[in-house]
């Protein structure tokens, strides 16, 4: 990340190429039900994921926007709250145990949202008594669950960590 850009750094040809540019106006070039076709400008980014051609970048006021880094524009973007506190913490892409690629998507708003990849829609949205500050996703024997990380504050009396269980 570097003045709005996401950049990625070859270490064979030492050349820095352009994934995605977010200082103007970022929109989606592909329709999914759900997405902000209208976009964002100047996001400031505060987490991304990158795996299997996938980026997937969240933003200081919940904006989420995924690319296909084989295919030209944005492929996706949509907003997960319209809080005042809804800054994107985290951020994970996965495959579920059917083969579908996935990603989680934590924020300040108290969400853990899980995105399928393919349609682009929501399938799983977990709330919490606090914001959300990371997570991390494991199987075990056909279903899915997420290690909720929940800094505890003086307002909240939510322990240390939670775990979410969910089948996939």
């Amino acid at each position: 990340m570097s003045h709005y850009s996401v950049l990625h750094w070859s270490a064979l040809s030492g050349v820095d190429t352009e994934l995605m540019n977010v200082q103007g106006h970022v929109a989606p070039k592909e329709k999914h039900p759900g997405s902000l076709l209208e976009g964002f400008s100047q996001t400031k980014v505060s987490t991304m994921a990158v795996k299997d051609n996938l980026l997937v970048a969240g933003g200081f006021q919940g904006e989420l926007i995924c690319k296909h880094l084989d295919r030209e524009g944005i492929s996706f973007c949509c907003r997960t709250s319209h809080d005042d506190n809804a800054l994107t913490n985290a951020i994970e892409i996965f495959n579920t145990s059917s083969g579908a690629v996935h990603f989680m998507a934590s924020s300040n708003d108290n969400g853990v949202r899980d995105y399928d990849m393919e349609r682009f829609q929501l399938c799983n949205h977990f709330q919490f008594d606090c914001p959300v500050n990371g997570m991390m996703r494991t199987e075990n024997y056909g279903a899915s669950s997420a290690a909720i990380g929940i800094l505890q504050g003086k307002s909240c009396t939510c322990p240390s960590f939670w775990v979410a269980a969910f089948a996939t």
